[in-house]
């Protein structure tokens, strides 16, 4: 098995989106597959201007940049792979610019042909299932701990899969990613909440090579709190209970200083 990585974080190889896609790499390795990692920060990658030249009989499926970028050599890296990864942290509530400007270049590999119904339902161009339909999971991170955070960039992803297609096969939303200490010397990382979080996106790599998929047990442990706050799951979910803890922190922290 090949699996793909799309590393869509501006920090490349030194953020939080490269280290824990480095984790599902350990796991996929140990259970036998290949693993790659694109990293988009590297590439040389054209912004899609919208000039539809790619959906004229003349020019039809090639984008005018095709020979002036990295971008063709990464779809044909996709087209080689077995399952695709798509990893971008969150960017002000959403994919980064960086992995948006290299999917908006997906717009010269459709549309080639009729209009056709997805299996989802939903009116499309016709799409190339060798590079369109990939299985693929998804990897998110940020250092809020609310779901809003990530929910745009997952729901992105979804509608990606519904035009395309594409099954989703994972959904990692990696949130107070600061937390993971990630850098730190082991020694410093005693939290047993990130020993867990860690170990999960390992299995998730050797789910996804050995099921195709990873599990919801495995998601559910590799996208849970960090904190380690007792009743946080009750907490987040009513504003007023937000507040009463924000309010006894700041009286902690005002103690601490008189001290």
């Amino acid at each position: 098995m090949k699996i793909l990585a799309l590393n869509g974080s501006h920090r490349g190889e030194a953020g939080n989106t490269q280290w824990l896609l480095n984790k599902i790499a350990e796991g996929a390795r140990e259970a036998g597959a290949e693993f790659e990692t694109v990293v988009l920060s590297k590439q040389k990658i054209k912004s899609c201007t919208g000039c539809e030249t790619c959906h004229t009989p003349e020019h039809l499926i090639h984008c005018i940049y095709e020979q002036e970028d990295d971008v063709q050599t990464i779809h044909t890296k996709i087209k080689a792979a077995d399952i695709l990864i798509y990893a971008t942290p969150v960017y002000i509530f959403g994919v980064s610019g960086l992995m948006k400007t290299f999917l908006d270049r997906f717009n010269s590999t459709v549309g080639g042909g009729e209009l056709c119904v997805t299996r989802s339902g939903l009116f499309f161009h016709q799409t190339d299932k060798t590079f369109h339909s990939k299985p693929f999971a998804v990897l998110t991170c940020c250092g809020n701990v609310e779901d809003e955070t990530t929910k745009n960039v997952i729901n992105y992803f979804r509608t990606v899969a519904k035009f395309l297609d594409a099954p989703l096969v994972g959904t990692l939303a990696r949130k107070s990613v600061g937390m993971l200490q990630i850098g730190a010397a082991p020694e410093e990382k005693e939290n047993p909440l990130v020993t867990a979080v860690t170990k999960a996106f390992i299995q998730a790599g050797r789910e996804l090579v050995t099921q195709g998929r990873i599990t919801a047990r495995t998601e559910k442990q590799a996208n849970q709190q960090l904190l380690g706050i007792p009743f946080l799951s009750l907490i987040m979910k009513f504003p007023l209970l937000k507040r009463m803890a924000v309010r006894k922190n700041r009286q902690k922290a005002n103690s601490a200083e008189v001290k």
